[in-house]
């Protein structure tokens, strides 16, 4: 079992970066990630020993809609319930801070869906709920 806490907190840039090559994410510019950061209604870090390990955030209008974005956790330290930590965290926060009505959506890593089906995310479509899209610029 590592020894680490969870920071309500932003990561440097830096640090997003090195999160985020290290699963072969791709990046925008600083500046993007600057902003983005930013711009996120809440936002987590795993820290060991004095190094971001994780994070995960939250960007949304803080009224009824809401996106997780970013459960990120170094491939050294994944499978030891950090993940699981993390987005015990964001639903916790979520669930203290949604108006009623609200959505609350992710996009999931391809094969990693059944991890957030278990915070009670589902696949569309579904009889109710057409499928998820997004478009890249």
């Amino acid at each position: 079992m590592i020894n680490y806490t969870i920071e309500e907190k932003l990561p440097s840039i830096e640090e997003y970066i090195h999160l985020r090559k290290s699963v072969d994410w791709p990046y925008p510019s600083k500046t993007a990630i600057e902003k983005s950061l930013n711009n996120s209604n809440y936002c987590i870090c795993v820290v060991k020993d004095d190094s971001v390990i994780g994070m995960s955030r939250v960007v949304g209008d803080d009224s009824f809609i809401f996106f997780i974005a970013d459960v990120i956790v170094l491939p050294e330290y994944q499978n030891q319930g950090i993940g699981t930590a993390l987005m015990e965290r964001v639903m916790s926060y979520l669930k203290e801070n949604v108006q009623d009505y609200s959505y609350i959506t992710l996009m999931s890593a391809k094969g990693r869906e059944a991890f957030y089906e278990k915070f009670g995310f589902f696949k569309r479509p579904t009889d109710e709920f057409g499928y998820g899209m997004m478009v890249e610029l």
